[in-house]
């Protein structure tokens, strides 16, 4: 008897399960962001969003030219007219420009008749009345840096979702290998019963019927073990898609470091005042709600423009004229009065009687932010009740868990104690089986709960907008 009640005893000890190296959370988390294709993409958002800027600002860029044509006929050199310079548009619908124009031939329009030295001139275009607010090339550069912040923001939101399919993925793996652990401590358990009983039978100490008992609790440890290892195996395949190398290989399962035990660590519950707290974090910094928020931005520099286009065209051009490269060759011409000499200047207006066309483009974008404005009402309150609802599945789970907790520690006192009556004479192989088979069922819900848990504090902290942070 003091044999079979020290190998029970051996049999019911907890092994130390633990590994010199396992994959946490946060190690886990690391290499998803630095390596998954997912997270390597949602970084070119805000390299796209950059480059757009830099294209936006090269609507502002000066720009050099350069014009020329002739004409020859029958030996006659007609003309040849040459036109360099440079233009750089500014703020203000302003265009400042300067040229140098040349022009010879035996024909050439007296209107285009240049002094001998060629002429310089130096002048601007002004849009005085539509584009003088904003234009195409200020709306592009406004909405470019409205582009930088919702480039951030899609980068956010992408690894918000991504972790958090990383995450769920993550728990279950690290429950089903820890489940696994528990079913093959069973299974050796189990096997160690079954040859201490069979070794009993045969000095003469126990019955068959204890035998069967144990060989018939051996085979169920059997099946339980395949089970969970067919489940493991699963959820490594699920696990695997989200860990890759530096390469942009994905790793190979035996690759994988094993899983951190789960029967450690705080499961408490969130007081009400840090949902609100949280609730107001998403409000303001949820990655999906400022992306919204930048695309309305961008409708209403849209909107100004098409409002600007319901102004009148009324552009201004004047240029000063030299003889050759020098400028007021008058003498005796002093203040506003030698601006009005030796130039050239127009005056350019235009306006669509019934302007239809700018009206409807008008409405159109003002209807385009009113349906933006209704999706973002709809999508905050969505967000905020995800925040309210992951916090309510927290709560739960921690309650749950410490319920749990409790009743696996009196399943184990049950074995226990069904393990004295059996050293003194008054239990069976029956019992204990029956007590240790629900003990195992209890650690085993245990580790899913635990791991729900975890699944839906990650769930909150997505539902913040703050798990791509």
């Amino acid at each position: 008897m003091s044999r079979i009640r020290h190998i029970l005893l051996c049999l019911l000890s907890s092994a130390n399960l633990l590994q010199s190296q396992t994959l946490d959370w946060p190690a886990f988390r690391r290499q998803i962001l630095e390596n998954h294709p997912t997270a390597r993409q949602a970084n070119l958002y805000r390299d796209q969003a950059a480059a757009a800027l830099l294209r936006a600002k090269g609507g502002f860029d000066p720009k050099a030219y350069t014009d020329f044509s002739a004409k020859n006929f029958n030996d006659k050199n007609y003309f040849q007219h040459t036109e360099a310079g440079l233009k750089w548009p500014i703020w203000l619908g302003l265009e400042l420009k300067g040229a140098y124009n040349y022009a010879t031939g035996q024909y050439v329009n007296p209107e285009n008749a240049l002094p001998d030295d060629g002429q310089a001139n130096f002048g601007f275009n002004w849009t005085l009345g539509q584009g003088l607010l904003i234009d195409e090339r200020r709306a592009a550069l406004r909405q470019a840096r409205i582009g930088l912040e919702q480039g951030e923001a899609e980068r956010a939101a992408n690894l918000n979702n991504l972790l958090l399919d990383a995450a769920k993925a993550y728990w279950s793996w690290v429950a089903a290998d820890n489940s696994l652990r528990i079913y093959s401590d069973a299974l050796r358990q189990a096997d160690l019963r079954n040859t201490a009983i069979r070794e009993s039978f045969l000095q003469g100490e126990r019955s068959a019927m204890d035998t069967l008992e144990t060989f018939i609790q051996l085979q169920n440890r059997r099946l339980d073990v395949t089970f969970a290892q067919t489940e493991l195996q699963n959820a490594l395949l699920n696990l695997q898609v989200f860990l890759w190398n530096s390469d942009n290989q994905p790793l190979a399962p035996e690759q994988i470091p094993p899983s951190p035990t789960l029967l450690a660590g705080e499961f408490a519950s969130l007081p009400v005042q840090n949902t609100l707290d949280l609730a107001q974090q998403a409000r303001l910094q949820h990655p999906e709600l400022r992306l919204y928020d930048a695309k309305i931005r961008s409708l209403d520099v849209e909107r100004r423009l098409k409002n600007e286009k319901r102004k009148p065209v009324l552009d201004l051009n004047y240029y000063l004229l030299g003889n050759g490269w020098q400028f007021f060759p008058t003498a005796g011409t002093e203040g506003v009065g030698v601006l009005g000499q030796d130039m050239k200047w127009g005056l350019n207006f235009s306006y669509p009687i019934l302007n239809r066309k700018a009206r409807g483009d008008l409405q159109v974008t003002e209807i385009k932010i009113a349906q933006t404005d209704f999706e973002l009402r709809q999508k905050r309150q969505s967000v905020e009740n995800k925040v309210r609802q992951y916090a309510n599945d927290l709560n739960n789970f921690a309650a749950q868990i410490a319920l749990y907790r409790d009743i696996t520690a009196n399943y184990r006192a049950l074995l226990d104690a069904e393990i004295e009556r059996f050293n003194f004479g008054e239990s069976s192989v029956f019992l204990i089986n029956t007590r240790e088979q629900r003990w195992l069922d209890a650690q085993v819900k245990y580790l899913k709960l635990l791991s729900e848990y975890r699944k839906a504090e990650a769930g909150l902290q997505w539902a913040a907008g703050g798990l791509g942070n």
